[in-house]
């Protein structure tokens, strides 16, 4: 789905697999598993990037933009979907819209 709508808006949309292992407590319990699981997707990640400077790189998942940050020095820009979309779609001020709209809002709380 992501791969999809993304293509309708960028050029270049390479889905890249493996899981970063960020999520959850596997880092704690089992550390040679999720070690073994970062190194691939960093692995997959150099695969997809074929030399480019910045890779801007879309997920959804928060753990996810954590993991992937972790491969900045590869030079990935990790964004969240939402961020992606509302950037593009947007504009460079989606942010300061985006704040207007949710203080307009009705705050529920419990």
């Amino acid at each position: 789905m992501g791969k999809a709508l993304l293509g309708r808006l960028f050029t270049a949309v390479t889905a890249v697999p493996d899981c970063c292992s960020e999520a959850g407590t596997l880092a704690v319990s089992r550390p040679d598993i999720a070690d073994a699981m970062r190194r691939r997707k960093r692995h997959s990640l150099e695969r997809a990037m074929l030399g480019e400077e910045a890779t801007v790189v879309a997920t959804n998942c928060p753990s996810c933009l954590s993991g992937l940050g972790r491969n900045r020095d590869l030079g990935i820009v990790p964004q969240h979907l939402a961020v992606l979309l509302a950037r593009h779609l947007g504009g460079e001020e989606w942010r300061s819209e985006f704040a207007s709209l949710a203080a307009r809002g009705e705050r529920v709380t419990f």
